[in-house]
């Protein structure tokens, strides 16, 4: 079984197989579905879903950037490598500057383009990983004591540092303990490192600003406006 997947889109039955020739000599076991056509390619995506496409920009249905975003519009977060004659570079430099990973001229040497299907390989894999950790991160929810540093961005300038006892993205919303007497309503930052770490080696932090909707016995709820995760250095080894 092929571990990646190449949709592939080449009117000129030559080319075709000299590019699917180049793709079995990646180290990434691809397995190529070849069609000629921007329709029964679209009709393909709506089918399954694919590591990478390769096309070419001069389809008898389609041309240019018109086969780039149908591409896109269908498959927005798979890496497209674009294909055209030497005569025709300006359109791959055109589609690169419009969201294409790459582009080949059919002139070039096959030891080119076996780098770059390697290439967007990597790099949607990568993406892929990127993605699936931003969705574990947003969705999760953290019902754990975590220290959290806070700061008023308006008056009165309050800042200090408490404790998070629920944690909440996917809500909007953080509860913290502290001994201020925050105002409702009152915008506040707050920063804390987060317990997952991006493709679990990489510390995060989470800063978040967000409006105070209760402060009561010493717990402040507030609402997450917005935020960001940020990477950290991780602490030396023997440090607390």
């Amino acid at each position: 079984m092929a571990d990646n997947t190449v949709l592939l889109i080449c009117a000129e039955l030559s080319s075709s197989e000299r590019i699917e020739s180049v793709c079995e000599l990646s180290t990434n076991s691809l397995t190529c579905a070849s069609t000629d056509s921007l329709l029964d390619a679209v009709k393909l995506l709506q089918e399954d879903s694919f590591d990478l496409i390769i096309t070419d920009l001069a389809l008898s249905d389609g041309k240019d950037l018109q086969v780039l975003k149908s591409l896109q519009q269908h498959a927005p977060s798979t890496p497209v490598l674009v294909l055209c004659h030497a005569a025709g570079r300006d359109s791959g430099v055109t589609a690169v500057r419009n969201g294409a990973f790459d582009f080949f001229c059919y002139e070039d040497p096959d030891a080119n383009l076996l780098k770059s299907v390697e290439a967007a390989i990597k790099d949607g894999r990568l993406e892929a990983e990127r993605k699936t950790a931003a969705e574990r991160r947003i969705n999760a929810r953290f019902p754990v004591s975590l220290g959290v540093s806070y700061q008023t961005l308006e008056q009165p300038i309050i800042s200090g540092q408490g404790t998070s006892e629920t944690l909440n993205v996917s809500s909007k919303g953080i509860l913290f303990s502290s001994k201020e007497n925050f105002q409702i309503g009152q915008l506040v930052q707050v920063s804390l490192d987060w317990p997952a770490k991006l493709e679990n080696q990489i510390p995060l932090k989470l800063v978040a600003e967000g409006r105070v909707v209760r402060n009561s016995n010493g717990q402040t709820a507030m609402t997450i406006e917005k935020y960001e995760f940020r990477t950290r250095r991780a602490k030396p080894a023997g440090k607390a």
